[in-house]
């Protein structure tokens, strides 16, 4: 058997593919067939992302042959599973190149190697390294861990550049029986719980917290096969056009109904997906989704324009850009984007680019949430938008404060100086409603309109003239009574 193992590692180190040992059944040398063809198997997958080169072998392959010898004085401890995390190292990578950035983490692999007794790495991603180690209890793992990282985030210099790198470091009891996965999964939500609380190391205790990012993990792995699925939707809530009472445009609200879970909250889903990078799958589904949508209220008689949220995450992206652009181009002038201003900040050079590309392919652009952020001018007049659209936390105000008033009719002032039409959110009450019009308000867009809506009952909405004559009736009151009505 010997024999066959140092002939597989030959043609494996030589970088044939798919090199694999055949099943045994006798004690220690089954274990190691299994575990050989575990590291195989990584170290393709590691050669596929470009991180596949004699070092990794090397590390890889010592830790297979130190595996062929048993040792019977670790049978105390505990074995774990441990996640590096490289802060910031994404943007990094960008400035330095992949190449430098790959030769970066492999000299923080080989310097574990060095500083933590046993350790085996298993694969090296493009911000993170998973490995493995015994130690006698989670304490004294804690303690070499902490060691560890404080000795990666000393000053590293290489070809001529020095890094200060931030470290994150999760881990995991690998000794429970439960599947290779769900250990991975759990020290990554241990990382995600050290980055969050700014601890250099955090091991996976059972709490609700650590339970919660766990369960965050579960969710984005389950996400592509709920898109393929159809558990996603998209409802729709409708803008009514303030001077006409017609409908003309609605906003596409995404929905995930799991068989498991029930609703998904939504706000949670797009802050995982930001953070995991998933949003670029997601938000490709929602505009495909809205064009279909949209060609269907159109067959329906209803040729309205459907608008789609867009992460500030993506709004540089140009690659993004380009695929969108291609997948609009079916329902040519009938889709909008909705974006806010703060998506502008982190890169206004490529977010101002896409938004031209955006605005000359056809599609109408509406800056969301205005004012419940820090709204610049300088960016505002910058912005090729059509439609601002004033946060609701003003408009649930306006008939019971003083000042709420003035900042809604100014803001409605400055956008149309600016050339947009104004929607406001949020409005549920009929005085509400006729004080917008008074302040000339274009659209106007909550539970009085309608609430969310899926698709088919959409058209039955904008096909029943009676539900949109209950809102042409003046409310109950006098007008001049109201605070802020003589505003302007």
């Amino acid at each position: 058997m010997t024999a066959l193992f140092a002939d597989a590692l030959d043609r494996v180190a030589r970088g044939e593919r798919n090199v694999r040992l055949e099943a045994c059944t006798w004690g220690e040398t089954a274990r190691m067939v299994s575990a050989f063809n575990v590291i195989a198997a990584q170290q393709q997958e590691a050669a596929s992302t470009g991180l596949g080169d004699p070092i990794d072998r090397g590390i890889l392959f010592h830790r297979l042959r130190n595996a062929l010898h048993v040792d019977d004085s670790l049978s105390a401890t505990t074995s774990f599973v441990g996640i590096v995390e490289i802060s910031r190292f994404a943007g990094l990578r960008q400035k330095v190149g992949i190449g430098l950035a790959n030769r970066l983490v492999r000299h923080i692999a080989e310097r574990m190697r060095e500083l933590l007794p046993m350790c085996e790495i298993g694969r090296m991603g493009r911000t993170n390294i998973e490995f493995a180690f015994r130690a006698t209890n989670v304490a004294a793992a804690e303690q070499a861990l902490e060691a560890m990282g404080q000795a990666l985030e000393q000053r590293i210099e290489i070809e001529g550049f020095t890094f200060d790198l931030p470290i994150a470091i999760g881990f995991a009891d690998a000794s429970a029986q439960c599947a290779r996965e769900e250990v991975l999964d759990r020290a990554a939500a241990a990382v995600a719980r050290a980055q969050a609380e700014r601890k250099r190391v955090c091991y996976a205790l059972d709490s609700p917290e650590l339970d919660e990012s766990f369960d965050d993990l579960a969710l984005m792995r389950d996400l592509p096969r709920a898109m393929a699925a159809d558990e996603l939707q998209l409802f729709y809530q409708p803008k009514l056009r303030s001077r006409t009472e017609t409908i003309d445009s609605a906003e596409a609200l995404l929905r995930w109904f799991s068989p498991t879970r029930g609703l998904v909250a939504t706000e949670r889903l797009i802050d995982l997906a930001e953070d995991t990078g998933a949003i670029h799958d997601l938000t490709e589904w929602v505009v495909q989704r809205a064009v279909a949508d949209q060609q269907a209220f159109a067959a329906a008689g209803h040729d309205i324009t459907v608008y789609v949220n867009i992460s500030g995450v993506l709004l540089p992206d140009e690659l993004f850009a380009t695929r969108v652009l291609e997948i609009v181009a079916a329902a040519p002038g009938r889709i909008g984007f909705e974006i806010t201003e703060t998506a502008v900040i982190k890169d206004p050079q490529g977010a101002l680019a896409n938004l031209h590309r955006f605005v000359a392919a056809g599609v109408k652009i509406a800056i969301d949430d205005y004012g419940s952020g820090l709204s610049s001018l300088a960016y505002l007049k910058q912005l090729p938008a059509n439609e601002l659209k004033i946060d609701q936390m003003f408009i649930s105000g306006l008939i019971d404060s003083h000042r709420d008033p003035l900042l809604v009719r100014s803001s409605i002032d400055l956008a149309h100086a600016l050339e947009m039409e104004v929607t406001a959110e949020g409005v549920d009450d009929p005085m509400v409603l006729a004080l917008l019009r008074v302040m000339g308000c274009d659209l106007i867009q909550g539970f009085l309109v309608s609430p969310p809506l899926p698709r088919a009952q959409l058209i039955a909405l904008l096909g029943d003239d009676d539900h949109l004559t209950r809102l042409t009736a003046p409310p109950i009151g006098v007008p001049g009574q109201w605070p802020g009505a003589d505003v302007g």
